[in-house]
C-alpha cells in the first residue's frame, strides 16, 4: 500500500510544538522547511499561534500534526548517528515515511546551523556583515522559529537596520527592509509587540506594501497603540482594499488590547 502524504509535522520548539511543512522552490530547484505555527500546551485545550495563512485557514491541521507527535515510537527513541544498532526501525509505511521526513529535516536544520554559527562568529569578531547576510540569517531563524537564538542576534543587527530606515538607504534588493520585516516577525512571535511595530514601521519607511502595513496593523493592535493602529489603517485604506481580518481590528469594531500580547504574524515567504 502506498504511504500517505505528510503535509505538516511537529518538532519541539522554544515554547511548544512547532508545526512545519516543506516548501518547494521549483524555479530555484531546491526546497526548505518553514514553521507554520506553534501549538502551546495549555492543559486539555492547547492554543494555536498561527504564523502563516495556511495555519490561519486550517487550524485543525496544525492540531492534528501536534497530536501525531510522539505516536510513532521510531521518532522518539534515543539514537546515536554513529551507532547503527540504535537506528529506528519503523513498523509500517507511514512510520517509515515519517522517519525519512525527519531525517531530511535534520539535514537541512544542520545546514542552517552552520550558517547561523558562521554569522555568530562574524559578529563576535567584528567582521564585515552585508545586508544580504543579515536578511539570510533572519530568514533562517524565522523559518526554523528559533526565537531564543534570534534574541541573541537582534541587538547587534538592530542599529544597522534602523540606521538604514532613518536614512532611507537600502541596497537594490531591499535587504534592509526585508530584514526589518523579519525582525518584526521575530519580535511578534516573542510577544514583544511594540518592538515588532517599530521594526515593521522601519521596513515601511524603506518600501511600503500591503503586507507590511497589515503586519503593522496587527502589531499596533496587539501592543494597544491606538494612534499607530489608526494611522496604519488609514494608510492601508488609502492605497488598498482592507481585508476583513484587518478591518476587524479597527477599534470602532473591536476593542483594542490594553497590553502586549503574543499574536503570531503572517510570514508568507513570497511577501517581503
Amino acid at each position: 500500500m502506498e504511504a500517505p502524504e505528510i503535509a505538516e509535522f511537529a518538532v519541539r520548539g522554544d515554547t511548544g510544538l512547532d508545526i512545519f511543512h516543506r516548501v518547494d522552490a521549483r524555479s530555484e530547484r531546491r526546497y526548505h522547511y518553514e514553521c507554520l505555527a506553534t501549538v502551546l500546551p495549555e492543559g486539555d485545550s492547547p492554543r494555536l499561534m498561527p504564523y502563516h495563512p495556511i495555519a490561519r485557514r486550517h487550524p485543525e491541521r496544525m492540531f492534528a500534526a501536534a497530536r501525531r507527535f510522539g505516536e510513532n515510537p521510531a521518532l522518539m527513541q534515543a539514537m546515536a548517528l554513529g551507532d547503527p544498532a540504535s537506528y529506528p526501525h519503523p513498523q509500517d509505511a507511514r512510520a517509515r515515511l515519517e522517519v525519512f521526513l525527519y531525517l531530511d529535516f535534520l539535514r537541512l536544520w544542520q545546514v542552517g546551523e552552520l550558517e547561523i554559527a558562521r554569522m555568530r562568529s562574524n559578529l563576535q569578531t567584528g567582521a564585515s556583515v552585508r545586508p544580504a547576510d543579515i536578511s539570510r540569517l533572519l530568514r533562517l531563524l524565522l523559518d526554523y522559529n528559533q526565537i531564543h537564538a534570534a534574541a541573541g542576534f537582534i541587538p547587534a543587527m538592530r542599529p544597522h537596520l534602523f540606521q538604514a530606515a532613518q536614512t532611507g538607504r537600502d541596497d537594490k534588493w531591499g535587504n534592509a527592509a526585508y530584514a526589518l520585516r523579519m525582525m518584526g516577525d521575530l519580535y511578534a512571535r516573542a510577544g514583544q509587540q511594540a518592538e515588532a511595530l517599530a521594526a515593521y514601521e522601519g521596513a515601511i519607511s524603506l518600501g511600503d506594501n500591503a503586507h507590511r502595513r497589515g503586519l503593522a496593523i496587527r502589531a499596533a493592535h496587539a501592543a494597544g497603540n491606538l494612534a499607530a493602529l489608526q494611522e496604519h489603517l488609514t494608510q492601508y485604506e488609502s492605497k488598498w482594499s482592507l481585508p476583513d481580518d484587518l478591518a476587524q481590528l479597527n477599534p470602532a469594531i473591536m476593542p483594542i488590547a490594553t497590553k502586549e500580547g503574543s499574536h503570531g504574524t503572517d510570514t508568507t515567504r513570497e511577501l517581503r
